[in-house]
């Protein structure tokens, strides 16, 4: 009898062209595995070829998983600030902390090489501890100077949220550093916060523990209106996708009515990725909160961010 077709099978290729035959069976596959894998998440491509670049691209990350403990341990790991400014004022009323990679010679590692990566492996989680605690020891020196305290908040991965003590380890930190809590709101991507009831615990325990939550990247493709009315953040912030379609018609009305939404479920609202003046005048008009984005300030080291503190405190 004739089989009944499969359906929604689909069928990826790995191929390793102009095999060397002096190597053996295992690294032969191998090639063609490390190709196929480049294609796991592509829903468009459905073969791929082995190549130098590939090659590279393998190297580069068994490189930055290999270094990573190292990189720990001598505090490579790097911290800088992007403010977020009132839209009314115009002053800067607090940041995010953004990680760097600052090799020995000065050099940045792009976070956008390194943070998909551990996400992947599970080695964020201790990255995500790492810059907690050092963005608390920065707002602890703050405020033992007797420097004006903004908070900064920091990201938060998916892995880190459902990792077994993880509330009680940053409230742990938040108490030996004797800060407030409200000096480090926590920051959740969408895909992060997608609603279940294991997050929706997750999350109120974060609010029962006094941290102030952000819903961070709104907007940039995994929307879901029921993490905004099911669970407690207090600030949404609208992804530069939306941001860039502002000055068309129907992306002034899409962000418009996300605004409006944020408001209406108790949340402030602020816009990331800004880089216009056109695109702040609107805002303002729309009554958006704050925003963050290149045309005030880019991401900054310590020293620098200090130094915009100062020309931004009223005289």
């Amino acid at each position: 009898a004739a089989l009944a077709p499969i359906q929604n099978l689909v069928i990826n290729y790995g191929v390793y062209q102009g095999v060397d035959k002096s190597q053996s069976m295992t690294i032969i596959c191998d090639r063609a595995f490390l190709a196929l894998k480049s294609i796991k998440d592509n829903y468009e491509g459905r073969i791929a070829y082995y190549d130098d670049e590939m090659v590279q691209k393998h190297l580069r990350e068994r490189m930055l998983e290999n270094d990573f403990e190292t990189a720990v341990r001598n505090r490579v790991f790097v911290v800088y600030l992007q403010p977020k400014y009132n839209t009314r004022t115009e002053q800067i009323v607090g940041a995010e902390a953004l990680v760097r990679w600052k090799r020995p010679d000065g050099s940045i590692i792009s976070p956008g090489e390194f943070i998909p990566l551990y996400e992947k492996n599970g080695q964020i989680v201790k990255l995500d501890d790492y810059i907690f605690r050092l963005v608390c020891s920065i707002q602890r020196d703050r405020m033992k100077n007797g420097q004006v305290l903004f908070p900064v908040s920091v990201n938060l991965s998916r892995a880190s949220l459902y990792y077994d003590g993880m509330i009680e380890r940053y409230v742990k930190i938040i108490e030996e550093m004797g800060i407030l809590f409200g000096c480090v709101p926590i920051e959740l991507t969408e895909t992060a916060s997608l609603y279940n009831e294991q997050i929706k615990e997750l999350t109120e325990k974060l609010v029962e523990t006094r941290f102030q939550l952000h819903m961070d990247d709104f907007g940039s493709g995994y929307s879901s209106m029921t993490s905004l009315n099911m669970l407690p953040f207090n600030v949404l912030k609208l992804d530069k996708s939306l941001v860039d379609y502002i000055d068309r018609p129907k992306g002034q009305q899409v962000v418009q009515y996300t605004i409006a939404l944020a408001h209406g479920l108790g949340m402030k609202a602020l816009a990331e990725g800004v880089e216009r003046k056109e695109q702040v005048d609107m805002l303002r008009k729309m009554g958006c909160d704050g925003i963050q984005g290149f045309y005030y300030s880019k991401p900054q080291p310590g020293d620098s961010f200090q130094h915009l503190l100062e020309e931004d405190m009223p005289v």
